[in-house]
């Protein structure tokens, strides 16, 4: 069957479903709602007078719906032409119809994502739409005043993409002409069967003119094609709709010394890639972090791949890079690049970033631009990086003075967290990444709130068994935020999970990226928590809690580079509202706490009160400080 007989036998499939939908519903309900129609008729028939307007609405509410319930459209016509007159029964009548129109192509064009997409393939769609172009509009016409074929006809406009404005004007017109039949029968209530008479002149009237247009277009065209040898004119460009669905899907993994002989996890996730017979080609881009604290760690990880040559193998010696905020410059993702070009990387090789969140965002955003997109796989080397820099669809590059203002969203191929790479951390690193885990607590989830502040302890001293329990839920939280929560690339304004990171962003930049990430989200986290109390959204025994939490982790909740003003005397970490706008564009959408586990989104901030917030933040931090002091000095003394 070729695709024409392909297509049309599709759409005639889905008309006769639509008309036997339609059909049994009105074998089914068609009594019930007649007497329904007929009771409210009987109870509206005495209103006048201003009252008059109710009856309009109602029948424009009925005969809208008429397109999805077995309302007898003739019945409520002919009421309202009688009982509002000629010309105002005649305009509710239209508006109605031409409603009703609009929710059956609604619902045709719903159907088509769904129904569409299964019985026709993109080609046969495409076909149906070019002939929906060519026979749709006397289609519409002719049906308009036909029972069941009416409803039919706009649902299948909608379904094959019809041009609305003309599927608009058309069905506009032909209701226009179905009303004034009703009108005009209306002064001649006494003909036994009305009805079809109203069918008859709907139906005749628009098809003679619609002939007529379509005969003079044929003869206007004639005279002009003989009248000169200039091309026909190309008929009238329509939308041309693209739509489709891209699934994305990774894995995030959790293992122990994955380098080691009889860990199979890599070997796996990496057969996964394989297209052909032949060994998986990889290349390795460590961070340097990871190799001075673990000299030996390249030659295992090469060690791997020759154990397991048959599957799996380098393309070339391992990249060792810096780690931090200098990779994420222009220079360093050339010499990526370059590296990539040298061993002839292609979409069937699989680059493995290995690192902190700086490197795993650089090489992320240099695989998802070179030749369009590589496979990466994440092996993110610290706390923050597994609980959540390196489980996201984020990559990023710091570009002209802003953090990561050059980037993509770009799903990883595979998420593969090491825990033996933490051994690698300093405990200033390992504290920071915990940052992450309070914030997506405070924003989500209240159990995991109740949980960090439950083993605070055995996370400050960076117990393993609760450390790993920790970056293992603020991993999955995350992830259900990128695939459950309906916009995994921030196309709206909001970005949800970066609670506290307005003022991290920036502070990180005034303090040259001394301040660690994590350390200037505990506190943004900490400013954010004093505003929302300052202006009441928060209350005071909430905002304790979230404070006690970071300091008893080990965070300090202020950094000197807070105290840096502009010339007009502001906070300069307060400039970070306008980036963390302009971010996004549109309007600023912040994330401020409600109560532990529930955050909430505001688009205006208060400089005053925020000034407010940040002195009260300094003050307590000067107050902890001082009690520290004492408490040493006292056991000192001791």
């Amino acid at each position: 069957m070729d695709t024409f007989q392909r297509t049309g036998t599709g759409l005639l499939l889905y008309c006769a479903s639509v008309m036997a939908l339609i059909i049994v519903s009105f074998l089914l309900f068609e009594q019930d709602a007649m007497r329904w129609v007929s009771s409210s008729i009987s109870e509206l028939s005495g209103y006048h007078g201003s009252r008059l307007f109710l009856l309009f609405l109602f029948v424009v509410v009925i005969l809208a719906f008429d397109i999805i319930l077995p309302v007898p459209s003739s019945v409520v016509a002919m009421f309202a032409v009688a009982v509002l007159g000629p010309l105002p029964g005649a305009a509710s009548v239209w508006l109605g119809l031409t409603l009703g129109c609009c929710i059956g192509y609604w619902l045709g064009d719903c159907s088509e994502k769904w129904i569409g997409m299964r019985w026709l393939s993109v080609k046969e769609r495409q076909k149906a739409r070019q002939l929906a172009d060519k026979i749709g509009g006397g289609a519409l016409i002719m049906m308009r005043g036909v029972p069941v074929l009416a409803e039919t006809s706009v649902i299948a406009a909608g379904m094959v993409q019809y041009p609305f404005v003309k599927f608009l004007v058309l069905t506009s017109l032909a209701n226009s002409w179905l009303a004034g039949a009703y009108a005009y029968v209306s002064l001649y209530s006494d003909k036994s069967d009305p009805f079809l008479l109203v069918v008859a002149g709907s139906v005749l009237i628009p098809v003679v003119g619609w002939l007529l247009q379509r005969l003079w277009q044929r003869a206007t065209f004639t005279a002009s094609a003989s009248a000169s040898d200039i091309q026909p004119l190309a008929t009238e460009i329509q939308t041309i709709k693209a739509r489709f669905t891209v699934h994305y899907q990774y894995p995030v993994c959790f293992t122990h010394d994955v380098f080691s002989l009889s860990n199979s996890d890599l070997l796996t996730l990496l057969l996964r890639a394989r297209r052909e017979e032949a060994a998986q080609g990889c290349v390795l881009i460590v961070d340097e972090g990871v190799v001075n604290e673990s000299p030996d760690w390249l030659e295992r990880a090469q060690a791997y791949f020759q154990q397991h040559h048959q599957y799996i193998h380098l393309k070339g010696q391992p990249l060792v890079v810096k780690g931090g905020e200098v990779i994420k410059q222009a220079s360093q993702t050339d010499k990526l690049y370059q590296y990539l070009l040298r061993h002839q990387i292609d979409r069937h090789n699989v680059v493995i970033a290995v690192g902190g969140g700086a490197v795993l965002d650089t090489v992320g955003y240099v695989s998802a631009t070179f030749h369009r997109g590589i496979k990466l796989l994440r092996m993110p080397s610290t706390v923050l990086a597994q609980n959540d820099a390196g489980v996201g669809v984020k990559n990023g590059v710091n570009g002209y003075g802003a953090k990561n203002l050059i980037g993509t969203f770009c799903p990883p191929f595979a998420v593969l967290n090491d825990f033996s790479l933490l051994n690698t951390l300093s405990y200033r690193d390992r504290r920071a990444g915990l940052a992450e885990a309070v914030k997506v607590a405070a924003i989500r989830s209240t159990e995991f709130f109740d949980w960090l502040e439950n083993n605070a302890h055995s996370l400050n001293t960076f117990d393993d068994q609760a450390t790993q329990f920790a970056i293992a839920r603020c991993a999955e939280l995350h992830i259900n935020q990128i695939t459950l929560a309906g916009d995994p690339f921030e196309t709206g304004n909001a970005r949800p999970l970066d609670y506290g990171h307005w003022a991290a962003h920036k502070l990180e930049a005034m303090s040259h990226y001394e301040c660690r990430h994590g350390e200037a989200v505990a506190i943004g986290m900490a400013l954010d928590a004093y505003y929302a109390t300052e202006i009441g959204l928060l209350s005071q025994s909430d905002q304790k809690r979230l404070i006690q939490l970071l300091t008893g982790l080990g965070f300090s909740l202020w950094h000197p580079a807070l105290d840096q003003c502009d010339k007009q005397g502001q906070p300069v970490v307060f400039q970070g509202l306008e980036d963390f706008r302009q971010h996004l564009g549109g309007q600023l959408c912040v994330t401020l706490l409600s109560s532990v586990g529930v955050g909430v989104e505001v688009h205006d901030i208060d400089a005053d009160r925020l000034f407010i917030a940040l002195l009260a933040l300094k003050r307590d931090h000067q107050a902890d400080i001082a009690a520290q002091s004492e408490s040493l000095t006292w056991s000192e003394v001791g």
